[in-house]
């Protein structure tokens, strides 16, 4: 890390680096303790921000930025996530609370203000979806949206889902639906050429990995869940959907856009007038940033 991240050049160490970071952790784990309902955090949300870390340092180097500042900005931008053991309490972006935090770590660790306004700047551009970003809020998108690609990404959401007491279940196999989603249409929403290099190999194993794993299910006679490209307000989307209800009644679709706390929601919905029994999941809508063939990534 450059000296420069700091505000006195005796603060450049590798131990105030760690010191900064193990502080961040423990006060990350325990709100969201506080959220779980846990005496410990599970670590799922630390883990997400150093691995995103990772991916902003890398990502940074390509773009000629510091790699130390992209660390920092990784490692902050959800850190409000589960502010007080809350999650978007009155509708409020994390990335406000996040801010919060960066200031009070930038005064407990001394840090650069100039970094603390560029991270700032950063996180508070991730939500608003300006026009003209800066290059350490194009880093940081990739770098989020990464992590959620690849064996990796598909991993850790069966985790995530898990951890909420789902695991492989027909709630997570609806859910699919965004993560085929993203994948299908990722490349075209990275900001970066790295970013973009990155999702092009990383987006088609995802797709298949999905693909794969529902075939196996249907083969085995567990849940049978498949895919369709549905083409909604000009963007495809991949629906993942049983054959028929539970009840064995025919399923209506029903999707719709919502204005969300930090995006464009799309909504779907698939009811069985039979039994009514009714499944609704939502998801921010792909930010298309290239024009790129639909379909020639995972496809």
């Amino acid at each position: 890390m450059r000296c420069g991240t700091f505000k006195e050049p005796g603060l450049c160490g590798n131990d105030q680096i760690q010191l900064l970071e193990a502080d961040l952790q423990d006060h990350i784990r325990k709100e969201e303790a506080g959220y779980c309902g846990k005496l410990q955090g599970e670590g799922s949300l630390w883990h997400h921000l150093v691995r995103v870390a990772h991916l902003a340092e890398k990502l940074g180097r390509s773009e000629g930025l510091d790699p130390a500042v992209c660390r920092l900005a990784g490692l902050f931008h959800d850190a409000g996530k589960f502010s007080d053991g809350t999650y978007h309490q009155g509708d409020r972006p994390e990335e406000e609370r996040s801010v919060e935090l960066l200031i009070e770590y930038a005064g407990r660790y001394g840090l650069n203000q100039q970094i603390v306004d560029d991270i700032s700047q950063a996180l508070g551009q991730l939500y608003r979806d300006e026009a003209h970003p800066s290059s350490l809020t194009r880093v940081l998108f990739d770098a989020d949206n990464l992590d959620k690609l690849g064996s990796l990404g598909i991993a850790n959401y069966f985790v995530k889902s898990g951890l909420k007491g789902n695991g492989i279940s027909p709630d997570s196999l609806y859910r699919l639906t965004a993560e085929l989603t993203y994948a299908r249409h990722a490349p075209a929403c990275m900001a970066t050429p790295a970013g973009y290099e990155l999702a092009s190999r990383k987006a088609p194993e995802t797709y298949q990995f999905i693909l794969n794993l529902l075939k196996s299910l249907r083969d085995d006679g567990i849940f049978n869940f498949s895919v369709e490209a549905v083409t909604f307000d000009h963007l495809i989307l991949d629906v993942v959907s049983p054959s028929e209800c539970e009840c064995r009644g025919d399923l209506q679709r029903r999707l719709w856009k919502v204005k969300g706390v930090k995006c464009l929601e799309i909504h779907v919905e698939h009811f069985c007038p039979d039994c009514e029994s009714r499944h609704e999941i939502r998801f921010c809508t792909p930010k298309l940033r290239a024009k790129r063939p639909e379909g020639d990534v995972a496809v």
